[in-house]
C-alpha cells in the first residue's frame, strides 16, 4: 500500500532533462512509494520534460502546469492545495531522494505531531557520487524553535509539510530566496512543532552557483525583510535582528574561498560523512535505478 504522501516537484525551462528524470526516478524507486507525484509546471519546460511525463502517465503521477514562471515560492502556493494528500513532500528537480527516505520519514511524520519533517542533505558537485558536504540541523522541537531565531531551521529539501498547517500560517509568502525561513517561523510562531531526522534523507545539488546566490546583491534587502518579519512574529526583538543582519552580511562579503570554509565550519559533520558517501557509492554501483539511464525499450515506470 502506497503511503498517503504527495511528492511535489517543481520544475522550470531552466531545468536539464536529464536532471529532471533523475530527480523524478528517485521518487518512484522509493521503497515506501508515495500516493501521488504532482509535478508542477512553472511555466514552459524542456521538451524532453514533458516527454518524459508523457511516457510516465498513470495513476501515481498528476501534473499541474502554469502558463508562466514565476518561481517555486508561488507555484509551491498553488500546488499544495491540489495535492490528494495532506501530508506534503518537498522535492527539487536536480536533487535525488535517497532510496528509503519516505520509510524513514513516515513513522515521524504519521503521528501527527509535527507541521514539518526533515532531515540531512548531502550535498554534491557534477556526479552524486561526488559528495562534498553533509548538512545537519537540530533535530528536536525545542532546538528547532531556538535556532529559527538565526537561520532556517530544517533543509527545505528534505520536509515533509503538513498542508492544513501551512494553510492556516498563510500559505508560502514571496520573500526572495527565504520563503522556506519565512514559513518555518511562522509555523514555529503559530505554535506547531517541527522535527528533524538526524539521517541523510537526500543527496543535494551543490555546484559552484550555489555561492554565487549566497553573495547576491539582493540578499541585503532579502535579509531585511526576514529579520523584521522574525520581530513581528515576537521571535526576536530589534536588537537580535539588527545583530544578525549584520553578521550575516559580514558573512557574504567573505572573499570566495573563505567563505566555502566558514560554510563548511557551520554545517560539516566530518565523523558523520564516510557513511553516508559508503552507501551512495554502493548504490551507484548496484545501478540503483533512480540514478541508471532508462533503457529506450523499458516500460514506464
Amino acid at each position: 500500500m502506497a503511503l498517503p504522501i504527495t511528492c511535489i516537484l517543481p520544475v522550470y525551462i531552466g531545468v536539464d532533462t536529464d536532471e529532471f528524470t533523475r530527480a523524478y526516478r528517485s521518487i518512484a524507486h522509493q521503497t515506501a512509494q508515495p500516493d501521488e507525484i504532482l509535478v508542477v509546471l512553472d511555466g514552459p519546460v524542456q521538451d524532453g520534460v514533458e516527454s518524459f511525463l508523457d511516457a510516465h502517465a498513470g495513476p501515481q503521477l498528476t501534473v499541474v502546469r502554469f502558463e508562466e514562471n514565476r518561481g517555486v515560492a508561488e507555484a509551491m502556493n498553488d500546488a499544495l492545495p491540489l495535492a490528494r494528500n495532506r501530508w506534503v513532500a518537498r522535492h527539487d528537480a536536480d536533487d535525488i531522494m535517497m532510496p528509503d527516505r519516505l520509510e524513514k520519514q513516515w513513522p515521524v511524520v504519521s503521528k501527527g505531531e509535527y507541521a514539518a519533517v526533515g532531515g540531512a542533505i548531502l550535498e554534491f558537485e557534477g556526479a552524486p557520487d561526488h559528495v562534498v558536504r553533509v548538512r545537519r540541523l537540530p533535530s528536536e522541537p525545542e532546538e528547532i524553535a531556538s535556532y529559527v531565531k538565526i537561520n532556517s531551521p530544517l533543509n527545505n529539501p528534505t520536509v515533509i509539510l503538513d498542508k492544513d498547517a501551512v494553510a492556516d500560517v498563510g500559505g508560502i509568502r514571496n520573500v526572495l530566496f527565504m520563503e522556506d525561513y519565512d514559513l518555518f517561523a511562522r509555523l514555529i510562531a503559530a505554535g506547531y512543532s517541527l522535527r528533524s531526522l538526524d539521517e541523510v534523507l537526500t543527496l543535494q545539488h551543490a555546484p559552484e552557483s550555489m555561492f554565487d546566490r549566497r553573495t547576491d546583491p539582493r540578499l541585503a534587502s532579502a535579509e531585511k525583510t526576514m529579520q523584521l518579519n522574525l520581530v513581528s512574529l515576537g521571535l526576536i526583538g530589534r536588537p537580535r535582528a539588527l545583530f544578525n543582519y549584520v553578521a550575516r552580511q559580514l558573512f557574504r562579503s567573505l572573499p570566495r574561498p573563505l567563505l566555502k570554509l566558514a560554510y563548511s565550519a557551520l554545517f560539516h559533520r566530518p565523523a558523520a560523512l564516510d557513511e553516508p558517501i559508503t552507501e551512495v557509492r554502493g548504490w551507484l554501483a548496484q545501478d540503483w535505478p533512480g540514478f541508471a539511464p532508462e533503457p529506450q525499450d523499458s516500460p514506464a515506470v
